[in-house]
């Protein structure tokens, strides 16, 4: 699957759900509770215990768009695109990942918070720009920061909830990374959650110009 495919998914789904847990097995039922809610793009946290072993079997068993977060290194890069991820999300904007990671063929989403960072991605060609953490930042950041960068597509994550999700897609937010307000607790709960942000979506569609 090319970035112009996983973009597009992502653009009619406009979730990427989050797994960051401390154990590999509570990792896979979640993805797969969230997928199965009708949610299908999974960011694999590397900090999730055998995190690629994970995206591995997302990526083989599933009919998810799988994608690895917390990339801190280019060596990372590599590593995830032999474990099928398709995309990959970053907390910061480090050059040589983003490089990295358009040179394997993936989509790539660095964190950006500030002016300079959103100006430096964009010259490096990041298909999202991750406005990290979009708790601290809030909608008024993302919309003056979209005036300078009107090509722009955002993907605000950090303090994403059931509650302000709507909200940030309502302003513009080209998809939202939403994390432990729908990826934690049991796989039931998950994957209702899932369902029913999948129904609301299904109902309000966002045509925001994205």
């Amino acid at each position: 699957m090319n970035p112009e495919e996983v973009l597009k998914i992502i653009g009619e789904h406009k979730i990427v759900a989050i797994v960051r847990t401390q154990d590999a097995h509570e990792a896979w039922e979640s993805a797969l509770a969230v997928i199965e809610g009708g949610l299908p793009v999974v960011e694999v946290s590397l900090t999730t215990p055998r995190a690629l072993a994970t995206i591995e079997k997302l990526a083989t068993r599933t009919r998810g768009v799988i994608g690895a977060g917390t990339v801190l290194a280019v060596s990372d890069v590599h590593k995830v695109v032999e474990a099928g991820a398709t995309f990959i999300v970053t907390p910061n904007l480090n050059p040589d990942i983003v490089s990295a990671a358009l040179t394997a063929g993936l989509l790539v989403g660095p964190g950006v918070f500030t002016a300079t960072e959103c100006h430096q991605a964009v010259e490096l060609g990041a298909h999202l720009l991750k406005l990290f953490p979009a708790s601290s930042a809030g909608i008024p950041a993302m919309n003056s920061l979209s005036d300078p960068f009107p090509g722009a597509k955002w993907l605000p994550t950090g303090g994403i909830t059931l509650e302000n999700f709507t909200d940030w897609l309502s302003a513009g937010a080209f998809a939202v990374g939403m994390g432990s307000a729908l990826t934690r607790g049991d796989p039931e709960r998950v994957r209702a959650r899932a369902k029913m942000i999948s129904t609301s979506l299904d109902n309000t569609p966002y045509m925001n110009g994205n």
